[in-house]
């Protein structure tokens, strides 16, 4: 599903692309922090949803710099999203990466295969409120990956017509929190976590391909390419090629246009 398909001309509404006009003068003052959060805020009010989070998609617990966390999630659902890294598990997380472009959360099952883990996953965050939203993900490549968040629609309906506006105050509102915890910098300059020849076995994974036609394509054998996939998975603590496929992805490893477009689908699976 591309950009164009997510964005029809008659799912635009007026007041929500106004508002955005608005934040983008008000984003492009924020100094710090919290001021981008206290916009959040008030966009989220003011377009009608209880929630937001505009966070990375990484372990949170360490308080690692550079990190963006920003949500006004119940404290019990945050606490037990953050801390128990269910961003490895989050349907949401995953889409972002078959999508590449704001989407609803009810067109996250045309995006990924949802998995019972993913239903379950679904169903917690009912339990605490958290439901019905729209998603901008944030990648650049060499980066954690990211994404801004609005939920809960205080209004019933399909919140779809927000699309417009939600993108363009996502987009820019990560951008911005990036220049201040990079340093006013647009790139965040860090070391790879995989190793050259790991790297290369994980994009290989990542299109589909066998131990044996790694080991083909590279140059090596079969059971070096075992052992480097099993040190990359080591590297980022999973259990087994796919996961270690995804966080490599997120953690802007490798990017969405290394591997095929066929495997988005069944990324997370």
């Amino acid at each position: 599903m591309q950009g164009g398909d997510l964005l029809p001309h008659q799912n635009m509404d007026a007041s929500a692309l106004s508002l955005a006009a608005a934040f983008l003068i008000e984003v492009q003052r924020a100094e710090d922090l919290p001021a981008i959060e206290s916009l959040l805020e008030a966009v989220a009010h003011e377009l009608g949803f209880r929630h937001y989070a505009m966070i990375h998609h990484d372990d949170h617990r360490s308080g690692s710099p550079g990190l963006i966390n920003m949500n006004n999630y119940s404290p019990d659902y945050a606490l037990e999203y953050f801390a128990g890294l269910y961003h490895r598990d989050d349907p949401v997380v995953h889409a972002c990466i078959a999508a590449n472009a704001c989407f609803t959360w009810c067109e996250i099952g045309d995006l990924i295969e949802l998995s019972p883990r993913h239903r379950a996953f679904l169903e917690r965050g009912e339990y605490h409120g958290v439901s019905n939203g729209i998603t901008v993900p944030a990648f650049v490549l060499g980066e954690r990956s990211g994404s801004c968040n609005f939920c809960s629609p205080r209004r019933p309906g399909c919140v779809r017509h927000y699309l417009a506006g939600v993108q363009t105050i996502g987009g820019f509102a990560f951008q911005k929190a990036r220049q201040i915890v990079n340093g006013r910098r647009l790139r965040q300059v860090r070391v790879g976590r995989l190793r050259p020849r790991w790297r290369d076995c994980v994009v290989l994974a990542g299109q589909g391909k066998s131990n044996t036609d790694i080991a083909t394509i590279l140059g090596l054998t079969p059971s070096t390419v075992k052992t480097y996939i099993e040190a990359a998975c080591a590297r980022y603590d999973v259990p087994n090629r796919t996961q270690l496929v995804l966080a490599a992805v997120l953690d802007g490893e490798i990017g969405i246009h290394e591997i095929a477009p066929r495997q988005h689908r069944h990324l997370a699976t």
